[in-house]
C-alpha cells in the first residue's frame, strides 16, 4: 500500500462557472496515484464540452481519467454511484464541481491512512 490508487470523483451539473478551478486543484495534488472521475449528470450549459477538452489536455497527469455522463438529471446521490460504479481506486474522494482540494489533500489523506491501519 505504498502508493494505493485513489480515485477523485468530481460531481457536476451546471457546473461550468466553476469547474476549471476544481479540476485545476485536482491536477496540481502532490499525490500521483489518482484516477479521475467526472460524473456529470446531464449539464446543459456546455460542462460536458468543456470537460471533454480539458480531459484531453490533461490527460497524462493521471493514470487515468474518464467522463461519465447521464441524459437525464438524476440527482447527487444516483450520479456519485455512477462515479463509484467505474472506479478502481483503493481509496475513493468525491468532490463537488464548485469545490477545490488544497495541494496536498490527497496526500495527507493517504498519510493518515498509512500511520493508521486499523483504517
Amino acid at each position: 500500500m505504498d502508493n494505493p490508487l485513489v480515485t477523485v470523483c468530481v460531481v457536476s451539473y451546471n457546473a461550468l462557472a466553476f469547474i476549471q478551478e476544481t479540476l485545476e486543484s485536482i491536477k496540481g495534488q502532490t499525490y500521483k496515484e489518482i484516477e479521475l472521475i467526472i460524473a456529470d449528470d446531464a449539464s446543459s450549459d456546455g460542462t460536458v464540452e468543456f470537460c471533454q477538452k480539458w480531459i484531453a489536455t490533461n490527460k497524462m497527469r493521471f493514470v487515468d481519467a474518464k467522463l461519465i455522463t447521464s441524459e437525464k438529471n438524476t440527482g447527487v446521490t444516483a450520479n456519485c454511484n455512477r462515479g463509484l460504479e467505474v472506479s478502481h481506486g483503493k481509496w475513493w474522494k468525491v468532490i463537488g464541481s464548485d469545490d477545490i482540494l488544497t495541494v496536498d489533500c490527497i496526500e495527507s489523506f493517504v498519510e493518515y491512512v498509512k500511520t493508521r491501519p486499523e483504517i
